[in-house]
């Protein structure tokens, strides 16, 4: 009798465990791959900082263009507009510039903010992993820091990612309430968007927008496809994180996701051409006008996001085939999309 117990218990813990293993395997996330054996290191260059450094002297300002190259041409030219270092008055202007009040504003808070740059250097290095795991054969950019005047976020170039770090000192920096930044907008202002951002913009010019005619559909997939390469490249980010949305903001989303690709359906909204009514489904707001002002805003983008992944989900496809493909209407068709509740 003692040994049928003992029998019966061993089989009821071993369809426990197997039972337990089963629903781990069913449960588990496909992007949230072994990227452990990948070498890689990424470091934030601190332009940012050596420019002020190298700002009094001509040696410093030649030894930063030569570390620099065609970023340092670029942030002259381009990013803060005084002209490149052939011009003898260049450390007039480098020097006035830094000297804006905005500017040194800035420099102290990034100062105070990114003293230490290690958790950024961590998730960079996590994310360019993944980019790696996916597609081995890509280049890993210089990753460089700079300040502008509040003029740039994420600034690509040959061989460079550039993030202007004066635009994410946080939703609380009172410089932003100086400049009368709305609250929506300061939310994404965050050190916790930069790592987002950067791959964010790595995908954007890698795989652009191209379609042969522009609707809110086109614009909703492809958005899609850059939250869901976001997910594989950030398999442990919450979810709202890389939506840049609260969790009550992605709460409203997953409750009336039905009701929300209800209302595209039934308003004929998926073939819209009209430029300014697609940004108000697809662009940052305080909130998605149609849906009401408890809705978060670029909801498109996020039943966007849910059609790529049943797309995913019901095709053997790839990371790789996912962002090279343009039919956005055929990912819609091959998702066999239907959200039940």
């Amino acid at each position: 009798m003692k040994k049928n117990l003992i029998y019966i218990l061993g089989a009821i813990a071993i369809i426990i465990i197997v039972a337990l293993i089963v629903r781990n395997y069913l449960n588990r996330n496909p992007l949230d791959v072994d990227v452990s054996d990948i070498e890689l290191n990424v470091k934030v260059e601190r332009f940012d900082l050596e420019l002020y450094q190298s700002s009094e002297s001509w040696d410093g300002i030649i030894a930063l263009r030569e570390k620099y190259g065609l970023f340092f041409e670029v942030y002259n030219d381009d990013i803060i507009g005084i002209g490149g270092i052939e011009n003898s008055s260049y450390l007039v202007y480098l020097n006035t510039f830094l000297s804006d009040y905005a500017v040194i504003e800035a420099g102290r808070e990034v100062k105070k903010q990114y003293s230490d740059l290690n958790q950024l250097n961590d998730e960079l290095t996590g994310g360019f992993k993944h980019l790696l795991y996916y597609f081995p054969d890509e280049e890993i950019p210089r990753i460089v820091s700079f300040i502008a005047g509040f003029n740039q976020s994420i600034v690509l170039l040959d061989g460079f990612i550039a993030i202007g770090l004066d635009k994410y000192l946080g939703q609380d920096c009172p410089l932003y309430d100086m400049m009368e930044i709305p609250d929506f907008a300061k939310f994404e202002m965050t050190q916790e968007q930069v790592a987002i951002d950067v791959m964010t913009a790595w995908a954007t010019d890698k795989y652009p927008y191209l379609p042969e005619s522009d609707n809110l559909l086109n614009q909703m997939v492809y958005n899609g496809k850059i939250l869901y390469f976001l997910d594989a490249m950030f398999p442990d980010f919450d979810e709202a994180r890389k939506c840049k949305y609260t969790h009550e903001q992605l709460q409203f989303c997953y409750q009336f996701e039905r009701d929300i690709w209800t209302n595209f359906l039934e308003n004929k909204l998926l073939f819209e051409t009209d430029h300014l009514t697609i940004r108000k489904f697809v662009d940052s707001a305080p909130f998605t006008h149609q849906f009401g002002p408890d809705s978060p805003p670029r909801v498109a983008n996020w039943i966007g996001l849910q059609i790529v992944r049943s797309y995913i989900k019901n095709n053997d496809v790839s990371l790789q085939q996912l962002m090279e493909e343009t039919d956005y209407q055929k990912i819609l068709n091959l998702s066999e999309y239907n959200p039940k509740y």
